[in-house]
């Protein structure tokens, strides 16, 4: 049983679409890969089924413990095999990076555990918890359990609903702004994470040509909506002033006629001739025909020609989306009202198909704008892949170089603020890596130490054991050891208390303290075995940090070879 006092931890997810999860740690082993069964699942390809495991003593260490992977496992960049962790570490899984947090004593994992851990969201009543989290920046110069704190604060305010009906939101007294910093969370939360899993299952250079494709589209379908709408209205404005124009023409040849009443000599012929137009009449005030003559004498049973007359104006109108009707008065000098009045109408329905734009002049206009808009996505999609690109080849050259040479002071001319702190990490990795011993080792040249242990242990012909110094885990045995024991046990993987000899498990435990403390000096002890004495030799593997990596254990017959 864990002590309640004893500080509590959890690792968050800094990268990927799992960003901002946090994941609390229960005491024993915690698996960590993408297999539905790891207590830490991180969806990424790159990582393990089965890639790390992170251990959690009741006493409130946590140590993390590679189990070979593809990739392996980094600790604040550094490739390591055992490793303890501290509050703060930050763990690189191939391309996941997460963190080490500390939770405060007694923290209820509840609050946390809408991360992949439990795969529960987390419940509305913590909802604040989860928004005010700390973000992966605020790790950089506080130490991680005063986060934690915060984060424990706004949770625990929240732990009894019936006295706090809905979280209290982070007011900022301007409600234009917070309606853009909801829209921005929902982005970064929401919409985005969507995006970024779409771009992952293609390479880089397919996803910038995806969304230059989805640029030039809209831009053809924005630009070919208003150019359509803009010349039809141009079409239907040019159409207006033509039927004008063949109306008053119109009832300026038939105005001698109606002056004269000599209806016979009103034509509208020359009307007829005109392009586009498919009707022409010469109406008397009273609503007869008076021109064509085939038609003189009856009454007009057009509505706009009905409406027109009742005008003592110019009048124009749209009957429907391809035709439209233009009524010109013909006046004479009334001297009974001492003033011009209407004597007859010149009037003209105007079919505008001719110059209106079809559906195939449409698509020629789609295909135009789709072809330049093409084209110039083509130039952009080659300056933006030039442009992203550069800096990160700038940035392998000088790493290359700096590895090289044992430098750390890589440098970028870009002002790039994310691209600096990637560089700024770097420069802490190469010095960190400079400090711990020789210089920085690529991730093929650093020494597996299990690997290690098991090939010495495998080589001994007498029983011999290898224990891993960071959690006294048993790392390997050789097969005079498990006959020694009576076979049959598998004890790799495990602790010390699991060996079922009791003097055995007794006097190893006796000897892990004293090859820890005399690093390079042989430690002994004897214990019974079968009637016969053995003798107990063990000896501390140093690592590069000076500190024991593991232990090898060797047991003799006393008196024998």
């Amino acid at each position: 049983m864990a002590n309640p006092t004893s500080p509590s931890f959890a690792l968050r997810i800094l990268t990927g679409s799992q960003a901002g999860q946090i994941v609390p740690l229960n005491v024993g082993y915690n698996l960590v890969g993408r297999s539905p069964s790891c207590q830490i699942k991180l969806a990424s390809n790159s990582v393990s089924k089965e890639h790390a495991s992170i251990l959690l003593t009741e006493d409130g260490k946590v140590i993390l413990t590679d189990m070979n992977s593809r990739n392996g496992s980094f600790v604040n960049g550094l490739r390591v095999q055992n490793q303890k962790l501290n509050a703060g570490d930050k763990l690189t899984f191939h391309d996941m990076v997460v963190d080490v947090l500390e939770l405060p004593p007694g923290f209820d994992p509840r609050f946390v555990q809408g991360g992949v851990a439990g795969g529960v969201p987390m419940p509305a009543w913590a909802g604040a918890a989860a928004i005010n989290a700390p973000s992966p920046h605020q790790f950089a110069g506080n130490h991680p359990s005063a986060a934690a704190h915060d984060l424990y604060a706004s949770a625990a305010a929240a732990e009894s609903p019936e006295e706090q009906v809905a979280p209290q939101p982070n007011y900022t007294g301007n409600g234009f702004l917070d309606f853009f910093e909801n829209i921005r969370i929902y982005f970064d939360h929401v919409a985005m994470p969507g995006v970024y899993s779409v771009v992952q299952r293609m390479n880089y250079r397919q996803g910038l040509m995806l969304f230059v494709t989805l640029y030039v589209i809209m831009v053809t379908v924005v630009a070919t909506v208003p150019m359509v709408t803009l010349t039809k209205k141009s079409i239907r404005q040019e159409s207006v002033r033509r039927a004008k124009t063949i109306a008053r023409n119109l009832a300026a040849i038939n105005r001698q006629a109606i002056l004269e009443r000599n209806e016979v000599a009103v034509t509208v012929r020359l009307a007829e001739l005109e392009e586009g137009v498919s009707n022409a009449l010469i109406l008397s005030k009273d609503g007869t025909i008076l021109a064509p003559a085939n038609k003189r004498g009856e009454f007009s049973k057009l509505p706009f020609v009905n409406q027109a007359r009742r005008e003592e104006r110019e009048t124009e109108g749209f009957i429907d989306d391809s035709n439209l009707g233009v009524a010109v008065p013909i006046s004479r000098y009334n001297p009974d009202a001492g003033s011009q009045e209407a004597a007859a109408y010149a009037i003209v329905l105007y079919d505008m198909g001719s110059m209106a734009m079809n559906p195939a002049q449409t698509l020629g206009l789609f295909i135009q704008i789709f072809l330049l808009a093409g084209l110039i996505g083509a130039v952009l999609y080659f300056f933006l892949q030039r442009v992203v690109e550069h800096p990160l080849q700038l940035l392998g050259l000088q790493l290359d170089d700096a590895l090289r040479e044992g430098r750390d002071d890589l440098s970028t001319p870009y002002q790039y603020p994310l691209l600096e702190k990637v560089i700024s990490n770097v420069n802490s990795a190469l010095t960190r890596a400079a400090n711990s011993g020789g210089g920085y080792q690529s991730p093929s040249a650093v020494l597996n130490r299990d690997i290690e242990a098991t090939n010495v242990v495998r080589m001994l012909p007498v029983p011999a054991v290898s224990i891993n110094a960071i959690d006294d885990r048993i790392i390997s045995t050789n097969s005079n050891f498990d006959q020694l024991l009576g076979g049959g046990i598998a004890l790799v993987g495990r602790g010390l208390n699991e060996i079922p000899d009791p003097a055995l498990q007794a006097n190893l435990r006796d000897l892990v303290p004293k090859m820890r403390e005399q690093l390079g000096s042989i430690a002994f002890s004897e214990i019974p075995f079968s009637g016969s004495i053995y003798e107990i030799n063990g000896q501390a593997i140093v690592g590069n940090g000076g500190e024991a990596a593991w232990y090898l254990i060797t047991l003799h017959r006393a008196g024998g070879s």
